[in-house]
């Protein structure tokens, strides 16, 4: 090897020695920056030339070393790792947040928790089952009732406005993911660009992309890949949301028109819903993960009433001989599992209404009770036109209910009424029908002018009519009646029974019987049945269980992304003991193909001198 190839050889090792010194003062410069990746450099031979071959050997004169990349030190597996198992506490986390929000408006209604409410609606009946006689005593059960329905509205509405909250945080969330992936197309394309001569690595435009890809991993999982170009893919439930230099965007749909709520919908890639919420999050499908499904899971699809809740005393679980239908409660419980019951907001808010419901219809059961027609009987309607009431039509038991304590001896007044829904619609008898048809007594009530009044109780039909026939916390009130005049609250003895003027005592017995029986299952996945009191005590205890749950999952989950976070930075990030390690091998290489070109040079002076 002649000298100047000697020389040759020293320079380049100059070149790599301060490329790595470069190297390793960037590393120590960026040792508190968030997302930095450390880079190492990979040095190589420049190149060999034989200067000599045999029939044993080939003798080869290597011509120095050089930098052949510097890369990044990451470990891809434990990338994809962490991002899973970070979407999987954002969206743990937003679960446990949403049941903390719903306990604080359960436990916290200006001070004064629901369960007082409950206590002094029962404590009202008792007391005006004492002494029913006492005005001040009907005027204070009508009180509590109405302080009793405006609590239990309190408590459905904060729920409810804590749900449509949600609304503009998911809206966020979406315009945060379409910012991301923007960022990350225009990433991708300065990535391949920067490395198309295949001369350097672009790494600093990779640390922002895979930051990028963090925070994206929060909000939502995603799948992802990198192509031989550097660019990366990203997916969403399989649909697309950067694909190489382009991002697509998703938007915000209201479900419907009712309950206004948002669903994220893809706007430029050809699919539809961003999120199958049609069934219930799974570890497996990795549908528990991200803060944006997670807020969505926790607020559900609706406004949940009773009837989200399958009861198995439901008559529509029953055929016409009083058969269970199994296979349809069965698809009912599966249906309820995968979207009511999925959703703690919604699970809570069905669950809570079927209490409410549950009260507010045995109490007005009780002061006006419904019996069945046996056939079809011709009336007339208000409007004074011709009609047949069907046979099995629910109307007020005229001859066994209370009446109002006013002088007229009012019939049919509820405590509870539907806002924008009658408890009965009246039809019209004449004198001559009923003596025609005595049986019609039973179901027609005797007017002054010697007409009979049947009233036909508006059944509620959330099929047909929606929530405004129905008896749910979005339709009802006190009476405003009873609230004029306290003498209609039906306390006496109905004429027809024949204890005119008395009031009856009979109904308090049966108000507090029901209020202490057996009312409802609390989730129709168990068999468990409670009365009023025990159904909210379940109804709380099974909130703060599922908080506990959750909670105990976010600690894990937490526990779990940092373990996995300290083995990322273990590999990637900056340790600067071992920097300097590194600097000081560098500096030592620099030193001593610094010292070899200078004994070159000597050399060379020393041939120069002699042979002149």
């Amino acid at each position: 090897m002649g000298l100047m190839t000697g020389f040759n050889v020293g320079v380049q090792g100059l070149h790599a020695a301060q490329s790595g010194l470069n190297t390793t003062a960037h590393n120590l410069a960026n040792t508190k920056t968030q997302g930095y990746t450390r880079q190492q450099n990979i040095q190589k031979d420049l190149f060999y030339r034989d200067f000599k071959v045999t029939a044993k050997a080939t003798l080869q004169i290597g011509y120095g070393t050089m930098v052949g990349d510097i890369r990044q030190i990451r470990d891809a597996f434990l990338d994809k790792e962490y991002r899973l198992e970070v979407s999987r506490q954002a969206f743990y986390e937003k679960q446990l947040e949403t049941v903390n929000e719903i306990e604080d408006v359960l436990g916290e209604m200006e001070g004064v928790e629901f369960r007082e409410a409950l206590a002094d609606m029962w404590n009202a009946v008792q007391d005006l089952s004492t002494y029913p006689e006492s005005v001040v005593n009907r005027q204070l059960f009508i009180s509590r009732a109405e302080t009793f329905i405006h609590k239990a509205t309190g408590v459905y509405d904060s729920i409810s406005k804590y749900q449509t909250g949600l609304n503009d945080q998911i809206e966020k969330q979406v315009n945060r993911v379409n910012e991301i992936a923007e960022e990350i197309a225009k990433y991708n394309i300065k990535i391949s660009d920067s490395e198309a001569s295949g001369l350097e690595n672009a790494n600093d435009y990779r640390d922002k992309r895979n930051l990028l890809l963090d925070e994206l991993a929060k909000i939502t999982y995603y799948t992802y890949d990198e192509d031989a170009d550097g660019k990366v893919q990203v997916y969403i439930q399989n649909a697309p949301l950067v694909l190489e230099g382009t991002s697509y965007h998703m938007h915000c749909e209201k479900i419907d028109e009712d309950t206004k709520m948002y669903k994220p919908v893809w706007s430029d890639n050809g699919y539809g819903d961003v999120y199958d919420v049609d069934l219930a999050y799974s570890p497996e499908r990795k549908t528990d993960t991200g803060t944006l499904l997670g807020m969505i899971t926790a607020r559900g699809q609706k406004f949940a009433n009773y009837t989200d809740l399958p009861q198995k005393t439901d008559p529509k679980y029953y055929n016409a001989t009083g058969e269970f239908l199994e296979l349809k409660f069965k698809e009912d419980v599966r249906k309820f599992n995968n979207t009511t019951g999925n959703s703690i907001i919604t699970k809570v808010q069905s669950q809570f209404d079927n209490l409410i419901h549950g009260i507010v219809t045995m109490m007005n059961d009780v002061f006006c009770p419904n019996i069945k027609t046996t056939a079809a009987i011709s009336a007339t309607d208000a409007e004074g036109n011709a009609a047949t009431i069907p046979a099995g039509s629910k109307v007020l038991d005229v001859i066994n209910c209370p009446v109002g304590a006013d002088d007229d001896s009012t019939v049919g007044e509820e405590l509870f009424i539907r806002t924008d829904c009658k408890r009965y619609d009246k039809y019209t008898l004449t004198a001559a029908r009923v003596n025609a048809d005595p049986s019609l007594r039973n179901y027609a009530r005797e007017n002054s002018d010697g007409t009979y009044t049947i009233y036909v109780y508006h059944e509620e039909d959330p099929v047909n009519e929606g929530f405004t026939s129905m008896y749910t916390l979005r339709n009802l009130k006190i009476n405003d009646k009873l609230l004029a005049n306290y003498s209609l609250l039906p306390v006496k003895e109905n004429e027809s029974a024949g204890n005119a003027g008395a009031y009856a005592q009979n109904i308090y017995p049966t108000l507090l019987e029901n209020w202490q029986s057996e009312f409802s299952a609390l989730d129709p996945n168990t068999l468990s049945v409670y009365k009023f009191d025990d159904y909210y005590t379940e109804l709380v205890g099974g909130l703060a269980t599922q908080g506990s749950v959750w909670n105990s999952m976010v600690e894990n989950q937490t526990s779990l992304t940092e373990s996995i976070e300290d083995k990322r930075q273990q590999v990637a990030g900056v340790s600067t003991d071992e920097e300097l390690v590194s600097l000081l091998t560098y500096q030592h290489a620099y030193n001593a193909s610094a010292r070899y070109i200078n004994t070159i040079d000597q050399m060379l002076q020393t041939l120069i001198e002699r042979l002149g």
